[in-house]
């Protein structure tokens, strides 16, 4: 098998570096490979055969769009009893093909969520970046179009996994737009296209949020993986120091009557806030808010989870590779925790040395662990991480518990 795909792979040849300093907020990247395997060990034309004939999605994780509108839940989704409960919104594959033969782009939503290489990708691209990643794929029949032209607020990577797809690129009417400034037609005079191009399985475009496109299928089918990377901006930034400032009643108090033209108390609270606003604290409320929501990835975890208890000093366990995580010290000292997907693990601060080893360790052994930990404690540690999902037990010694 092959290597997971990470965010070196989908961007070769380019280097991350050159792919930061040239590209990333600046402007389009197209790549062009002639290798129409290049993403074959991320998704397929079977793939979708199979989620959509033998895996009973439900409405939001299929959707149906054609030029630029929604088809109706009720064109192509029911719902199942199932004993005193029902099944919701829960696609028909007949009449979903039906309408895919008629024109409409299918459209597998959050698959990040469900199939591993594509969460392994977006794990790869979220340590990468610091940012949430997430997919969607799009399976647009012959001579259709599912989207009429419009920008995100996100930057996006288009991965072209089979077929192919005309696309139309367009100048951005707002340079960067923030998620509360959504692209509205009404608004925006589209003028000619600053590129057009094929993009054929293999091939790869990436967008600046802001960039107005649109894309079309001509005499082939066509199957993508849009990834959109979910940037934290300056204004997110403000907006959670900005946030702090609730705690203080001054900040509370209503503008003076017949405020119009009354500037000194602004300028008081100017001063204020940025005197009481601690920028490093700010990002690292951000940022173990981004680590604590990123998805567990916990493949063999269950079988994990009945060999815990026989676990020894001489078993070798290594941390999921796919994880983000960070350790917090205590400013006194008295304890260390670990936050990951959802959790904070608290240990007593001489635990700390610990843990830092044992997440830079690769494959170790329980008894390897240094610091002032004795065995029993050495092994405590490890079980308790295992059970956790923040540590793997490696695959021979995994095999040899069962």
């Amino acid at each position: 098998m092959s290597a997971p795909f990470d965010f070196c792979r989908v961007i070769a040849p380019v280097e991350p570096e050159e792919f930061f300093r040239d590209y990333w907020e600046k402007r389009p990247l197209l790549l062009f490979r002639s290798d129409p395997g290049y993403y074959a060990d991320l998704f397929s034309l079977a793939d979708v055969d199979y989620l959509i004939s033998s895996t009973d999605l439900r409405h939001p994780a299929v959707r149906l769009v054609k030029n630029g509108s929604e088809i109706p839940l009720q064109e192509y989704t029911t719902d199942i009893p199932w004993g005193s409960h029902t099944f919701e919104r829960v696609a028909d594959a007949d009449r979903l093909l039906t309408e895919y033969q008629q024109g409409s782009t299918i459209i597998l939503q959050a698959l990040h969520r469900s199939w591993r290489p594509l969460s392994q990708l977006c794990r790869s691209l979220e340590r990468q970046f610091s940012y949430p990643v997430q997919t969607n794929v799009y399976l647009t029949p012959r001579a259709s179009q599912g989207f009429a032209p419009h920008y995100d607020t996100h930057d996006v990577l288009v991965l072209q996994i089979a077929g192919s797809k005309h696309w139309r690129l367009y100048d951005s009417p707002l340079l960067l737009p923030h998620r509360s400034q959504p692209y509205q037609a009404s608004r925006v005079q589209i003028g000619a296209p600053l590129n057009e191009f094929d993009l054929n399985a293999g091939d790869l475009v990436y967008l600046p949020r802001g960039y107005i496109h649109e894309a079309l299928t001509s005499d082939t089918d066509s199957l993508h993986i849009t990834m959109g990377i979910l940037a934290t901006t300056w204004v997110d930034v403000f907006a959670e120091a900005l946030s702090t400032c609730q705690r203080d009643p001054r900040f509370r108090k209503s503008l003076p009557v017949g405020f119009a033209g009354r500037s000194e108390e602004f300028g008081e609270l100017l001063t204020v806030f940025s005197e009481a606003v601690s920028l490093e604290e700010v990002l690292t409320r951000i940022s173990e808010r981004f680590v604590s929501s990123r998805l567990p990835l916990l493949e063999g975890h269950l079988t994990e989870l009945d060999q815990v208890d026989r676990l020894d000093l001489e078993t070798v366990v290594r941390r999921r590779r796919d994880l983000i995580y960070r350790i917090i010290p205590d400013p006194k000292g008295e304890s260390v925790s670990l936050l990951f997907h959802g959790k904070k693990v608290k240990f007593p601060g001489y635990v700390e040395p610990a843990l830092r080893f044992l997440v830079e360790a690769g494959d170790f052994k329980a008894c390897a662990i240094p610091g002032d930990l004795d065995d029993p404690g050495k092994l405590v540690l490890v079980r308790r991480l295992v059970k956790e999902g923040f540590l793997t037990i490696h695959k021979e010694d995994s095999e040899n518990r069962r």
